[in-house]
């Protein structure tokens, strides 16, 4: 049994399930209090698979849980057969047509919303500044901040348009980097002034779309935080994000298993950083038992005067309004006739995709 505080630290704890079923492992991560699950990698041959494994995430819980995916577009989806087929963003990009943007983020939250998902971790809204990016490339907007800003947040627009969050990705800008954050952590030179005119610019445009999510990218800015990777560093977090951007939404840590962290800090430094830095919560989902470890962390810092206790206070309540917003009941009945429709295909033909796994439904 957990004390009080890691009670209330499961809650900012999100986990990655792998399975395309409700397996015993996210069961005790969801006993133990989790309040997000990401469908990580798993290939969801149908939509009626999909609603029914959110159904059993959310049922099995007994209590608001959302449930969150990476649907970038193309192969880097977990949701494949049925679901109207999104190209690479850059295609969608090339087009810079922001009403057609705003559409296919209307198809997307459409889509997504009929099958119980209440999150995606995107749109992407890095700008693809350097060509030998080995993450980020086609995944992109483009690659100037002008087209990336107006296409993410008509995207945006039009995904929560349709009761879906949007969790627009890597904050600062993992664009210009020339590392796989995957494997080691990108390191940067620029200063302000360059993220002002380039990187952050998409994210403002985000948070002037009323954005509900934030997820940060690991990444050393070294004129602003020589020592700590982005996720982790209060004057990127809490002095550029919070302060200056005055942005007040949810606040998720990229992947706390990703080599640019997992190899250089510990699970206790993981936890008592994120916290101090203003973050809201924990993606674990290459390894979702770390979720485990970092509540054991962040229940130990607050006894040890390391994590306050009005910081995690602060981030449930950041949580509660996000779920409070978008999160839809377990007993909500899905419309799967809205998924792979021929109105959505026909949009999504405009940029390159549209082209369904399955025969189209009639509008």
């Amino acid at each position: 049994m957990g004390g009080l505080w890691r009670d209330k630290a499961a809650s900012l704890m999100c986990v990655g399930l792998a399975a395309p079923f409700l397996d015993d492992r996210t069961r005790i991560l969801l006993d133990a209090g989790v309040s997000g699950v990401l469908l990580y990698q798993s290939r969801l041959d149908r939509p009626e698979s999909v609603a029914t494994l959110v159904h059993a995430i959310k049922a099995y819980a007994g209590r608001p849980v959302y449930v969150a995916v990476d649907h970038e577009g193309a192969q880097r989806s977990p949701l494949q057969g049925g679901f109207t087929r999104f190209p690479v963003a850059s295609r969608l990009g090339a087009t810079g047509d922001i009403e057609l943007a705003r559409s296919v983020g209307q198809v997307l939250g459409r889509e997504l919303r009929a099958v119980g998902v209440d999150m995606t971790l995107g749109p992407v809204l890095d700008v693809a500044t350097n060509p030998n990016n080995p993450i980020i490339g086609e995944r992109s907007l483009g690659d100037t901040p002008e087209i990336v800003s107006k296409m993410g947040a008509a995207l945006v627009e039009g995904q929560q348009s349709e009761g879906v969050a949007a969790c627009g990705k890597h904050f600062p800008g993992h664009g210009d980097t020339h590392q796989d954050s995957n494997l080691s952590l990108p390191i940067l030179p620029h200063g302000v002034r360059r993220l002002e005119e380039v990187e952050l610019k998409p994210f403002q445009a985000g948070i002037s779309s009323r954005m509900a999510g934030m997820l940060v990218g690991h990444i050393l800015f070294k004129e602003l935080d020589s020592k700590f990777p982005s996720s982790l560093s209060r004057p990127i977090i809490f002095g550029l994000l919070r302060q200056k951007l005055r942005y007040r939404g949810f606040l998720m840590i990229d992947d706390v298993d990703m080599g640019a962290l997992s190899r250089r800090f510990t699970r206790k430094e993981i936890a008592v950083r994120g916290m101090a830095s203003g973050a809201d919560s924990f993606l674990c989902a290459r390894r979702p038992e770390s979720a485990l470890e970092l509540m054991d962390a962040i229940d130990d810092g607050v006894e040890r005067g390391t994590v306050l206790p009005e910081r995690i206070e602060a981030a449930r309540r950041r949580l509660t309004s996000l779920i409070h917003r978008y999160v839809q009941d377990p007993g909500s009945a899905p419309d799967l006739s809205t998924v792979g429709q021929v109105a959505h295909v026909e949009i999504l033909q405009q940029c390159g995709g549209g082209r369904p796994s399955l025969n189209p439904k009639p509008s």
